[in-house]
């Protein structure tokens, strides 16, 4: 029967599947069915959303859109018209690509598979490495494989993979993705040129709803506010323009935006891996993206490369103690081990973080010391200099609210309209203010209801 996504190969036969269900278990599936061969319809067909039943429950997605799509279906080559008359290095080094899945959808996941299979110079992909992370029910996944339970947890799932990666270049990607034209060599080649590179895709958006495939600005880099939660910078009006000469050239970025990214396995364990004391989901790409540069790293943000993702207003997986909680903990641990007495600005703009534990740093502080890392001020000025260090003039941090409503950016970048909406507690688009700033009449600020 070819409905087993772990009888899945490419067409050249040489990448082999391994999975990962339990401690010290690691799988490995000889490949018996060539992608093209591959029964979509009944694998997919025995998870499919029943009638009356929601499309969002199991996914924060909408699964019944998701189940329609064939395993290759086209997207549009988002990349700039250079990058498609470039030539990559033919000697690039192979990568083992780590996807990691929690209750994923079926139709999204073998569309991330073959994406890879499809999409990538077969002598590039050393192998694919699934690792499931405390799914619920683990054949609705897979249908051969015993039923094996671990939780691990995000970050340490990531590295479980990591960890059992045989070739030198590690490739992470989240679990509902669609690799674009030719994303690979870019990445690899930045990697190939300098093992201490952190290289990171432009991040085209899959439509939650629709799942329309829509290319993202590369204008962007990744950033944050002192509340620590990521957000997009566009680049200053004089990066943009010195860009225009070479509109392919690498965007250094302050921050990468989490689950997708190529590092040199070697690097990624001299740099300490993850921290594994964090827990589901979010920080992650915070702790790592200081750690690469006050390390003796950098951050890059490919725009030949482009890789889809589909992003979610949920997330579809608990979190012990509620998601606040989980977010704050693993952000204070960030927090208070890289940004030395910058940290005070972090609790200015969240002070009920002050109140969650965030555990034993002690092993994070001696490995911060042992690579001889830079302080977060030299951070500050050389990486991130238009993120505004808050000076005696900036009396108090918080967020502007009236009754249950805050001032929330609604999404928009700088210039945009801001608005009001039902407060969160959770930064993001609800972003700190500066009472410096605040002092101006709200009369003068168009707002927006959502």
């Amino acid at each position: 029967m070819n409905s087993s996504l772990a009888n899945l190969i490419s067409n050249t036969c040489l990448q082999p599947f391994y999975f990962i269900s339990s401690p010290g278990s690691l799988l490995w599936f000889a490949g018996k069915v060539r992608w093209q061969d591959f029964d979509q319809d009944l694998y997919v067909g025995a998870t499919v959303v029943r009638p009356g039943q929601d499309p969002y429950a199991r996914n924060k997605f909408n699964q019944v859109e998701s189940d329609k799509l064939r395993m290759d279906r086209g997207v549009p080559d988002t990349r700039h018209d250079h990058c498609r008359h470039k030539q990559w290095k033919s000697e690039l080094p192979a990568s083992s690509v780590v996807i990691t899945f929690h209750n994923e959808a079926r139709s999204a996941l073998l569309r991330t598979v073959v994406s890879v299979l499809k999409k990538s110079p077969p002598h590039l992909v050393k192998e694919i490495i699934l690792v499931d992370d405390y799914s619920d029910n683990r054949k609705l996944l897979f249908d051969d494989y015993p039923s094996l339970s671990l939780c691990l947890r995000l970050m340490r799932s990531r590295v479980r993979g990591a960890d059992a990666a045989t070739a030198g270049v590690l490739t992470f990607l989240d679990s509902h993705c669609e690799c674009n034209e030719h994303w690979l060599e870019p990445l690899l080649e930045r990697v190939a040129e300098d093992k201490t590179r952190v290289v990171s895709p432009i991040i085209d958006v899959i439509n939650m709803d629709n799942f329309q495939y829509v290319g993202a600005s590369a204008d962007l880099k990744g950033g944050f506010d002192w509340n620590l939660v990521f957000k997009w910078d566009y680049m200053t009006l004089e990066q943009r323009r010195a860009r225009q000469g070479n509109p392919t050239a690498p965007i250094k970025t302050p921050m990468i935006a989490g689950g997708l990214f190529v590092m040199d396995k070697t690097y990624f364990e001299l740099l300490g891996k993850y921290d594994m004391m964090m827990d589901v989901w979010g920080g992650e790409n915070l702790e790592i993206s200081f750690r690469v540069w006050q390390c003796g790293g950098s951050l890059e943000i490919i725009p030949c490369s482009r890789v889809g993702h589909v992003f979610r207003k949920q997330h579809p997986y608990t979190f012990p103690g509620g998601s606040g909680t989980v977010f704050a903990r693993n952000t204070r641990r960030a927090a208070e081990v890289w940004m030395d007495e910058f940290k005070n600005f972090y609790y200015a703009a969240v002070p009920s973080a002050r109140n969650v534990p965030y555990g034993n740093i002690q092993s994070r502080m001696e490995m911060k010391k042992r690579l001889g890392c830079q302080p977060f001020k030299w951070y500050l000025e050389n990486v991130y200099p238009e993120l505004r260090v808050p000076d005696h003039q900036d009396i108090a941090f918080g967020a502007l609210q009236q009754g249950g409503n805050c001032l929330d950016t609604l999404g928009h970048f700088a210039d945009g309209v801001v608005g009001v909406y039902e407060c969160h507690n959770a930064g993001g688009n609800q972003v700190p203010f500066r009472a410096q700033v605040l002092l101006r009449s709200v009369t003068e600020v168009g707002l927006q209801t959502s």
